[in-house]
């Protein structure tokens, strides 16, 4: 300090250095650059002017009177001189400042017009994005808009397609009412006509009925002794007619006998109900199936058949047999099954049962080779018939026009022979008449019962 105080004191201030040294400075000096020379001596200059006054006070206390005194005499001189280096520098700053003042009017210009572009820019920038952003939202709206039509015609298309559904609806209405009216009308008349076809189908089952009991009990009765017969029309599942016939061994044959009057064959369902009829009565012993107007389906006549429990059935069709020898045949039918149900030998039984199989048999053969017969005879008749017309013929030419007076161009063929011609031959069937002018085969038929 005393140094420092005799190198100040020393000091003039027109002896001051115009110029510094890096050597006559701190060592912090001497490896810094430039700038950071100019930094640190800066740095050091406001240090200076901070502690200036503490370090002339230190100065002060540690210098002696005359020290004291040149000191204060160079401080009072130092600070008028720092006064004025003050308002230099104060003036260079107010310079500075001034520039940096006008630096700062230019420049607020131009941040003005940086502004005034900027906002510009922005309110296009803004203006060109809402323009995109209202183009977006218009072309939204007209896609929206599109759908909804879209949607509005389809909703008037199905508007429109549910009044005319309706409309239809109310035309089926009224039609289905018309047709419901019809249907119940003609349900009406059917009921009707199913009630008088029942009836009349029921009437003539009941004729049929009437007819095979007539001949029960005034010829089989009578033919057999000590018969029954017991009608059972009025009960289910027990045949028409309970026959009780005494057989040769003296026990009495009980016999369920079914009628029918059938247009059609009697089916093998009717059949199985007698065969069913049978078995379920623990009484009977036989059966027998009469049929007065038509055939029975897969059975030849009087055949004999047996039910699952071993009884013995036998099928009678009146269909081709004349009225005066239907009683006969019934009777017939019936002291066969009394003839083999009064045999009590299982072998001399079942050999009569083979027995009237194979008479049954022979006669279909029979009849057969009759027809035949019947059929060959017819062709030999129409032969003759040709020859004959070939002979008149030739007798009318050779009399050049003239006719043969008392000839007749016909064969007739009786009487009783059968009107119907034979699909077969072409030539008149000629058998036996059994209804008007025809017979069994070719006579009209009657209504089922």
């Amino acid at each position: 300090m005393k140094l420092c105080s005799q190198t100040m004191s020393e000091r003039k201030p027109d002896s001051m250095p115009t110029s510094l040294k890096i050597a006559d400075l701190h060592e912090a000096y001497h490896g810094a650059s430039a700038d950071d020379c100019i930094a640190m001596a800066n740095l050091g200059a406001i240090c200076w002017s901070t502690f200036k006054d503490g370090l002339y006070d230190q100065w002060a206390q540690s210098m002696t009177a005359e020290e004291a005194a040149q000191a204060a005499a160079y401080r009072d001189e130092g600070r008028q001189e720092g006064r004025a280096a003050m308002l230099e520098t104060m003036r260079a700053r107010l310079a500075a400042a001034e520039e940096v003042t006008c630096r700062l009017a230019a420049a607020e210009g131009t941040v003005a017009q940086l502004r005034a572009s900027v906002a510009a820019e922005t309110a296009r920038r803004v203006s060109e994005a809402l323009e995109g952003f209202r183009k977006d939202y218009e072309l939204a709206k007209m896609k929206d808009m599109a759908v909804l039509q879209q949607r509005i015609a389809a909703a008037e298309a199905r508007d429109q397609m549910v009044d005319l559904v309706r409309e239809g609806h109310a035309v089926m209405k009224g039609k289905l009412a018309a047709l419901e009216e019809e249907r119940a009308v003609l349900q009406v008349q059917l009921l009707e006509a199913t009630a008088a076809k029942t009836k009349s189908s029921h009437a003539i089952g009941k004729q049929g009925e009437t007819t095979v009991l007539d001949m029960l009990e005034n010829t089989v009765l009578a033919t057999f002794p000590y018969s029954t017969v017991k009608d059972m029309t009025t009960i289910g599942h027990a045949a028409d007619f309970h026959l009780w016939v005494m057989a040769a061994n003296g026990q009495k044959a009980k016999i369920l006998v079914d009628s029918k009057k059938y247009k059609r064959a009697i089916n093998s369902d009717e059949i199985a109900k007698l065969h069913a009829d049978v078995d379920a009565d623990d009484d009977a012993h036989c059966g027998l199936m009469v049929s007065l107007d038509s055939a029975i389906c897969n059975a030849k006549q009087f055949q004999i058949a047996r039910t699952p429990k071993q009884k013995h059935v036998l099928y009678l069709s009146f269909q081709d047999i004349p009225v005066e020898m239907q009683r006969e045949a019934l009777c017939w039918g019936i002291r066969v099954l009394v003839s083999l149900m009064g045999e009590q030998d299982d072998a001399v039984r079942e050999s009569m049962f083979e027995n009237i199989d194979a008479f049954v048999a022979s006669v279909e053969t029979s009849v057969k080779e009759i027809d035949g017969a019947i059929r060959l005879q017819m062709k030999a008749v129409e032969g003759l018939r040709d020859v004959r017309r070939g002979l008149i013929g030739r007798l009318t030419a050779y009399k050049s026009g003239s006719t043969l007076e008392g000839i007749d161009d016909t064969v007739e063929m009786g009487e009783d022979g059968c009107s119907s011609i034979v699909k077969a031959t072409g030539a008149r069937c000629g058998r036996r008449v059994v209804d008007g002018e025809r017979c069994g085969n070719h006579r009209v038929r009657k209504a089922e019962s």
